[in-house]
């Protein structure tokens, strides 16, 4: 019987869709995508074009095979590393450097091997391939270049008043810990809400934000948030999710993950709501 009609398959699809935008979210939070991807593409086609490294008597399909798997790869090569190194606009430039000669190391051996699965029997000298990879990764300096441009203006906006120097994510947000309410991630950065409602974005790795947290009563609720314990103050379910209410109105989301964490720590309780005796208001006259 097909499942379609009674509606049970609308949870799973739902659940799926949110899966499928964290992961995009999470994909575009990554250092460098998706000008890599774009420029690698961009030089993939024009080596396909001009038959560099002798391809040119290659048909096209293999061609277009051959250059594909090579800049695919090596496009993901630099995504991974850029993921793993660059934290903050400052980090582009040493990191394109080293990544420059690390990356583009063992190119020929990896030039020779493609050319070799695709029937071409003699491969380009090292030098020459580490000649035109410098010009390509003088492309890829240029573009590191507009995006560390971009982001550097972009930190000057929303963390401007953050001290140039400090000793951790509270001091740079200042925000007393006796009103700090929860810390959310944002691609790099840390969004620190107070419990009057406001609150204060900065530049901080929010795994180093999670380990100066622990002398505060509390705990990481999900991938991306850390809640303050006395801030908390019930939880309700949706359907098989669940999230936090805090003092201040707001809530958010428990991952699955976290769940046991939050649930031994009874959070996962109704709301506080006073009780009618509790409620003052004043009588109509008569």
């Amino acid at each position: 019987m097909s499942r379609s009609g009674n509606g049970s398959w609308a949870p799973a699809k739902r659940d799926f869709a949110k899966r499928a935008r964290g992961f995009a979210n999470w994909l575009a939070a990554r250092p460098g995508f998706p000008l890599l991807w774009v420029a690698g593409g961009a030089a993939a086609v024009l080596m396909i074009v001009t038959g560099g490294f002798g391809t040119g008597a290659l048909p096209l399909g293999m061609r277009c095979f051959f250059w594909g798997l090579l800049f695919g790869w090596n496009t993901l090569k630099w995504q991974i590393w850029f993921a793993l190194t660059v934290r903050r606009p400052r980090d582009w430039w040493w990191a394109a450097a080293l990544g420059g000669l690390l990356i583009n190391l063992p190119l020929p051996a990896e030039i020779a091997l493609g050319l070799s699965l695709a029937g071409v029997e003699r491969a380009p000298s090292a030098f020459a391939v580490w000649n035109q990879a410098a010009v390509i990764a003088a492309a890829i300096f240029a573009s590191i270049f507009v995006v560390s441009r971009s982001l550097r203006g972009r930190d000057a906006v929303q963390v401007a008043d953050t001290p140039a120097v400090s000793n951790g994510l509270l001091d740079r947000a200042r925000v007393e810990p006796a009103t700090l309410l929860a810390v959310e991630s944002e691609d790099h950065y840390c969004r620190v809400r107070r419990r009057d409602g406001s609150s204060v974005l900065v530049h901080y790795r929010f795994g180093d934000a999670v380990a100066e947290l622990a002398a505060i009563p509390g705990a990481q609720i999900h991938r991306g948030a850390w809640a303050a314990a006395d801030a908390v103050s019930g939880a309700v379910r949706q359907g098989r999710r669940w999230r936090l209410l805090f003092v201040d109105g707001s809530s958010l989301p428990v991952s699955a993950s976290h769940l046991a964490n939050v649930r031994m720590r009874g959070w996962l309780r109704a709301p506080c709501v006073p009780k009618k005796s509790e409620v003052a208001f004043d009588a109509p006259s008569a």
